[in-house]
């Protein structure tokens, strides 16, 4: 069982957009788990067995509990019932309380919007849906995860709230460097991937007391009973 839990659609999604949360997390004392959907063997750099080894590496960087992968093909994941069943019987399993999915809607096309990012988001909150329900042909009993959050959301929507990473950020950074075929490959020198994510990661922070934030979105309203905890968190 774990306490939080991101899908990653790809090696590296979940480490870009939720890594620094996770990391935090787990020095909270919270077990952490990644689901990687995909081993990315259709990514420009790097071959499935690069792949593989950088998201291992990754993994004990970010200093998971659980990690696995589905192994659905790179570019063919598709929000199918079946799929859904699959997803489901891991949430089951584990148990998290927190989900942090790829969020599910964008302009489709590259970066963001790449198919299988919108589909995983689609695909994996009616998962956590379907893994509530009694009567789903799943062999572990139901679950209800208490929150779900979405990242990989598109740069034009505002998050539902920034979370400080800056504390770990510098064992979130090596995560991500982990992944040296896809930050530091020619075709990412050339676009800058590396940069870019640090930049966004500044921006998200900016007019904070934070270096660095990552933002999520909130499936539902978040519930609170004192607003002063949004000026002093402690």
């Amino acid at each position: 069982m774990v306490d939080i839990l991101a899908i990653s659609p790809h090696p590296d999604d979940a480490e870009i957009g939720c890594g620094g949360l996770l990391l935090l997390s787990k020095k909270k004392g919270h077990s952490t788990g990644i689901i990687y959907l995909t081993r990315g063997e259709m990514g420009t750099g790097g071959t499935e067995e690069i792949r593989i080894d950088e998201m291992k590496e990754a993994s004990k960087l970010l200093e998971l509990d659980y990690m696995d992968i589905v192994g659905f093909k790179d570019c063919q994941v598709k929000d199918t019932y079946e799929n859904r069943l699959i997803l489901a019987k891991y949430i089951r399993q584990l148990k998290p309380k927190i989900i942090i999915l790829p969020y599910w809607s964008g302009t489709p096309g590259r970066g963001i919007g790449h198919t299988d990012h919108l589909e995983a988001g689609m695909m994996a909150s009616h998962a956590v849906n379907f893994a509530r329900l009694k009567k789903m042909p799943i062999s572990e009993p139901p679950h209800n995860v208490k929150q779900v959050l979405y990242y990989l959301f598109p740069r034009e929507l505002k998050p539902t709230f920034i979370v400080d990473i800056t504390e770990v950020a510098p064992q979130w950074i090596k995560a991500l460097k982990s992944h040296h075929s896809q930050m530091f490959g020619p075709h990412a020198k050339k676009t800058g991937f590396f940069k870019m994510i640090l930049a966004w990661t500044k921006y998200m922070a900016y007019g904070t007391p934070a270096k660095y934030a990552q933002g999520f979105i909130s499936a539902e309203p978040l519930y609170i009973q004192d607003p002063f905890i949004l000026i002093d968190p402690e």
